[in-house]
């Protein structure tokens, strides 16, 4: 682990880091996929989120991800409604096939990109 010089700001006589987040705009318009993401870094993951906090490029790790894995999700619910065509007359059916398709793409993507 690198060890990262810092400039400190004194308060009461406390010194603080001197810490600014880059990107925060960013973290804040974070899709479905890319708030998951950043919730595992910082539960589960907490060295790759600092080093990434720190080093300026958790947004961008978030954001990446959250594109990656909205594509992908696209991509498995198309496939799964090739396989399992919805029927023309009935709504609730259309409503289920839908439903299954994004729930099995929420899975693997969740899977693949977020849980890693």
């Amino acid at each position: 682990m690198a060890i990262m010089d810092l400039e400190y700001i004194e308060i009461d006589g406390l010194l603080y880091p001197n810490i600014e987040i880059g990107g925060s705009e960013i973290l804040k318009n974070l899709g479905k996929y890319g708030r998951l993401r950043l919730e595992y870094l910082h539960g589960f993951k907490q060295e790759m989120y600092r080093e990434l906090l720190f080093s300026g490029k958790l947004a961008e790790h978030c954001a990446t991800v959250d594109m990656r894995a909205f594509e992908r999700a696209e991509r498995i619910r198309a496939d799964y409604l090739k396989q399992h065509p919805m029927p023309e007359e009935d709504a609730l059916e259309r409503i289920n096939v839908s439903t299954q398709a994004q729930m099995i793409a929420d899975e693997i993507v969740t899977a693949e990109l977020i849980y890693q």
